[in-house]
């Protein structure tokens, strides 16, 4: 799995004390606009065992856009401005260009980095709080989802970690850390111009 570009997230700041993870995702969803955070990935088969580590940073800022930058084990970016996705793999010189598809809410991008009515989406339970992180199980409305479940741990009315169940068994997870929850970022980062000489492979639409 070379990337994930679904995904965006949230980040931590002086905020009061929430009593439910429900409360925290509501004030996260309604309040942040922008952040920015460091993050640490694992991604997990179906019996458990892990497949594969990587980590970077990310930037986003709401409705749509975000830059997610891998730099270990390989360094790519996958970037959006909300109309236009980019995936560029620097050690393959390859980027691929797509339109961003709106049709999907249920997506973790769309939830955390768009406008999305949570509870028209998902189905949403809590679960036992861990080592003073509260945490929610989303579990999509519509069939044939990318992913069967999508687990947030909330603190400080910040989402700062993830477990993203897919379809085929595996389990991607999430840390994020030195999170910035009101972060200046300049829109120019999330506009990707390719590399001269990369090789650009177009989707469907783009």
């Amino acid at each position: 799995m070379r990337g994930f570009a679904g995904l965006l997230l949230g980040l931590v700041a002086s905020l009061p004390v929430f009593a439910d993870g429900r409360a925290q995702l509501d004030d996260f969803l309604a309040h942040v606009k922008s952040f920015h955070a460091r993050f640490e990935q694992q991604l997990f088969d179906e019996y458990g065992e892990l497949l594969e580590t990587s980590g970077g940073e990310v930037d986003i800022m709401r409705p749509g856009r975000f830059n997610w930058s891998y730099e270990k084990p390989y360094r790519q970016r996958i970037v959006s401005d909300g109309k236009t996705l980019w995936i560029y793999d620097a050690d393959l010189e390859q980027v691929t260009i797509n339109d961003v598809d709106l049709g999907s809410s249920d997506s973790p991008g769309r939830l955390l980095g768009d406008e999305v009515d949570v509870d028209a989406s998902f189905t949403v339970v809590s679960l036992p709080a861990k080592d003073g992180v509260e945490w929610l199980k989303l579990t999509p409305k519509a069939a044939n989802q990318q992913f069967n479940e999508i687990e947030l741990g909330l603190r400080d009315g910040t989402v700062v970690a993830m477990r993203l169940k897919d379809n085929l068994g595996q389990t991607t997870a999430i840390d994020f850390s030195d999170i910035d929850r009101k972060a200046e970022i300049d829109p120019a980062l999330f506009r990707f111009q390719p590399p001269q000489g990369v090789d650009i492979i177009r989707g469907t639409g783009s």
